[in-house]
């Protein structure tokens, strides 16, 4: 049988993973022509998620604004800076967050402390579209009691890290903001012994805590979290 022919240039990145999507690819008119390249970001189906894309990358061009000065310090310090970081070979080589964690990080300051979301129904009347006030009346209340919030990322595209930088904010934001409504405590649950052990090797002694730039200089006196593993 013939050797399946690969175009190389359709596996060719459109931007860098730490910038923000600037084209995306869509199947070509013609059978058997290759994938076009069209300008912009791929529209996301879920409209709440392509809502928040544009009051997001707003508030991003505006320097945070409404964002208390613990926020704006560690949003600075993670993607305004550069870092480096030991890989495991022991080499010191350049370190910056993917986009994706990025603003799901962001998406979540955003709606938790400058636009003060913390029910679903409450983020579905502001960003759900075109029936975003009936949508949010159907929600059931007993639902809504308790603030969740998701980041939907692909595969191996740094859900955990994502979760390390809510983390830090939160602690940081209960630790040095007067009435701030953030936890210094943290729960993470795996859904299989499969995610169970990765979790393990980055939650564990606080591993990720370490490796990654994390918590700035000026404030490790101030990091004192514990953790249990189970």
């Amino acid at each position: 049988m013939p050797s399946p022919i690969i175009n190389l240039s359709a596996l060719e990145p459109l931007y860098l993973p730490h910038e923000m999507p600037t084209h995306h690819r869509v199947r070509a008119k013609k059978e058997g022509d290759p994938a076009e390249k069209v300008k912009g970001r791929r529209p996301s189906e879920i409209v709440i998620a392509q809502n928040l894309r544009h009051y997001v990358t707003e508030w991003r061009d505006t320097d945070y604004a409404g964002a208390s000065d613990t926020t704006r310090e560690l949003l600075y310090h993670w993607f305004g800076r550069d870092h480096t970081i030991k890989n495991s070979e022991g080499d010191v080589i350049p370190f910056r967050y993917y986009f994706c964690q990025r603003e799901a990080l962001e998406t979540f300051i955003f709606l938790r402390e400058v636009r003060g979301l913390d029910t679903l129904s409450g983020i579905v009347s502001e960003f759900g579209g075109d029936n975003r006030e009936i949508a949010a009346l159907g929600i059931d209340p007993e639902e809504d009691l308790w603030s969740k919030y998701a980041f939907k990322v692909a595969t191996g595209a740094g859900k955990t890290k994502i979760m390390s930088l809510a983390i830090v904010w939160s602690y940081f934001h209960a630790l040095r903001e007067s009435y701030s409504p953030m936890s210094k405590h943290f729960v993470v649950i795996a859904p299989n012994l499969t995610v169970f052990e990765r979790l393990k090797e980055d939650f564990g002694d606080g591993a990720i805590f370490d490796r990654d730039p994390l918590i700035p200089v000026a404030w490790r006196g101030d990091w004192n979290l514990s953790d249990y593993v189970t």
